[in-house]
């Protein structure tokens, strides 16, 4: 079971930059955007596929109140500044994604179905109302395991509103966004739903050691770190990239 955990652990980390790429900024800077206001749409290629049809309207409405718990604006009605759509594919039998996933397949690394599994794409995408900019676009896999008829109905629209959700707070949460419009993580931000896995990125400064630490550094020359935090249902796991002084 650890050597399961940590080549776990490994995939994961070499998997951060697969999801990081996949989150791609437009040419549009949203610094200087004031998303004041944001409308959701649900868009699904294959309802069917599921075994039964899903409600579209009840899914995209309890997306939206999962990303407003996340201080993000989604009034009910307009006018609206940006629009967050989001669209479900069709499951495919492709590679494993991105975190934490078990499944039952080949074990032997030289099979063609090796770490292959059933998943379901979801493309977020954010845009200007005025002039239909996209400001940003991401694409996330999910495993598939849970969403088939034999789990019921209810099941299944649980599962999905909790993978749209999460693919699109990650594409929100990775915006470039003013100091002033930086959200506070107080006490009092305790939001009621939660995302399985949320990957933050930030750059952290260097506290500087040794000789550095008596000279006075110009703000400028402050060395960062890059530090990749994956929050999870229970204790997070910092990844922190970048020299090592002592």
């Amino acid at each position: 079971m650890k050597i399961c955990f940590i080549t776990r652990m490994a995939r994961i980390a070499l998997s951060i930059g697969s999801l990081a790429s996949a989150i791609a900024l437009a040419d549009t800077p949203v610094g200087g955007d004031s998303i004041s206001a944001i409308q959701f749409e649900l868009a699904a290629e294959n309802p069917q596929q599921f075994g039964f049809t899903l409600s579209a309207p009840e899914i995209a409405a309890r997306v939206r109140g999962n990303l407003a718990e996340w201080e993000y604006p989604f009034p009910d009605s307009g006018p609206y500044s940006h629009g967050l759509r989001a669209r479900i594919g069709e499951i495919t039998h492709s590679d494993t994604p991105v975190g934490f996933s078990f499944s039952n397949g080949n074990s032997d690394p030289r099979a063609m179905d090796f770490q292959k599994a059933d998943v379901l794409p979801v493309e977020c995408s954010l845009s200007r109302v005025d002039n239909g900019a996209v400001i940003a676009e991401a694409k996330s896999t999910f495993s598939a395991h849970s969403l088939s008829a034999e789990h019921g109905q209810a099941h299944v629209t649980d599962k999905l509103v909790d993978q749209v959700s999460t693919a699109c707070l990650n594409l929100l949460e990775d915006l470039p966004r003013p100091q002033s419009q930086t959200r506070v993580h107080t006490s009092l931000f305790k939001p009621k739903w939660m995302p399985d896995v949320r990957v933050e990125v930030k750059e952290v400064p260097v506290a500087p050691v040794g000789d550095a630490a008596a000279k006075a550094i110009k703000p400028n020359n402050v060395e960062v770190k890059k530090e990749i935090i994956i929050h999870n249902q229970g204790t997070p796991v910092i990844f922190t990239f970048g020299h090592e002084r002592r």
